[in-house]
């Protein structure tokens, strides 16, 4: 793939210009001598990981239309990927429609009008929380009507993982030099291939390692590899990867409650799973150093922890109240 370094180096520029990025690193150190270094990607501008692949999708089309388009930006998402797109074209006078699922997180939905998006719910079971439906319906929209859709299809889209290439990858090597692994869930792909191309391209004894779900429980934002529809970029960056663990909601969730109470740091279930997979690595293999990253804070999944019973209804509130970390552990 042949992409315009001038251009992504703009987008990056703009990036960081607009108050994105530079997140923190938060050390959690092993009694093996092993260190799980995770970025804190909900100090992001719109709270989440998101906020860097949906910054270059959306600017990447700007940069292709002189920088104005009066078309509008369409995704399928069931989360961050919606709110950080629905945020960034409202700070840059751009339209932008999302679809999403009837079981999405209520508080993710309050999250996705705030951002000033359309928001328009697939038809299905009100209990559905996968994205199929919404993807397909939001590409749908611009083959059917190309001159006011830009469909952004994040799942296929190499500005996703690219973002991660110009920004995670550089910010993380200032922060804490070259890791001996980067370990990251798998959802659409953009972290882990993004950052784990950076580092591999860095040094090649670095190893690259990608968590799934089991593919039997639901965690929002991962997905399993064998049962993944909309792979494209991990398939065509498969080569990276070197091995796969495998996460359950239970696991990921029990991580969630750990974090919490040993380090004071409130997070989502994707965060957890990304803990739960480099805390596995981290004791098998004594004295490493593992590069994970933490996507989102735990405020938007208050009714999941209180049903799945991770926290009691009032801890949610404290820990939601609470600033979400000790800020004087951070790696800047």
């Amino acid at each position: 793939m042949d992409y315009d370094s001038g251009k992504l180096g703009r987008i990056r520029d703009r990036f960081y210009s607009m108050g994105f990025g530079n997140t923190s690193i938060f050390p959690i150190w092993l009694k093996n001598g092993s260190t799980v270094f995770a970025k804190l990607e909900y100090f992001n501008k719109f709270g989440s990981v998101k906020d860097r692949a949906a910054f270059f999708m959306v600017n990447w089309e700007l940069e292709n239309h002189s920088g104005n388009t009066n078309k509008i930006f369409v995704e399928g998402t069931s989360g961050n990927t919606g709110i950080a797109i629905g945020n960034i074209c409202r700070e840059m006078g751009i339209k932008s429609r999302i679809l999403i699922p009837p079981g999405t997180f209520p508080e993710t939905v309050e999250k996705l009008r705030e951002s000033g998006a359309e928001i328009e719910f697939t038809d299905e079971e009100k209990t559905s929380t996968s994205t199929e439906k919404a993807i397909q319906q939001s590409i749908a929209l611009m083959k059917e009507d190309p001159e006011q859709y830009i469909a952004l299809h994040q799942h296929g889209n190499d500005m996703n993982w690219l973002a991660h290439v110009y920004t995670t990858g550089p910010e993380a090597e200032k922060q804490i030099g070259i890791p001996d692994y980067v370990c990251i869930c798998m959802g659409t792909g953009g972290s882990i291939m993004g950052v784990g191309r950076y580092f591999k391209e860095r040094s090649s004894r670095v190893k690259v390692v990608m968590g799934q779900a089991d593919g039997e429980t639901f965690i929002q934002g991962i997905r399993n590899y064998e049962k993944a529809k909309d792979r494209e970029i991990i398939d065509r960056n498969i080569e990276i990867v070197d091995s796969i663990i495998t996460v359950t909601q239970e696991q990921a969730l029990e991580s969630v409650r750990e974090l919490a109470d040993d380090h004071g740091i409130f997070v989502g279930a994707s965060s957890g799973a990304n803990y739960h997979c480099a805390r596995m690595l981290a004791m098998n293999y004594p004295g490493s150093r593992i590069l994970t990253i933490f996507p989102d804070s735990g405020v938007k999944y208050g009714n999941l922890y209180a049903s799945t019973g991770t926290f009691t209804e009032s801890a949610i509130n404290e820990l939601s109240r609470s600033a979400l970390m000790k800020k004087s552990s951070f790696i800047a």
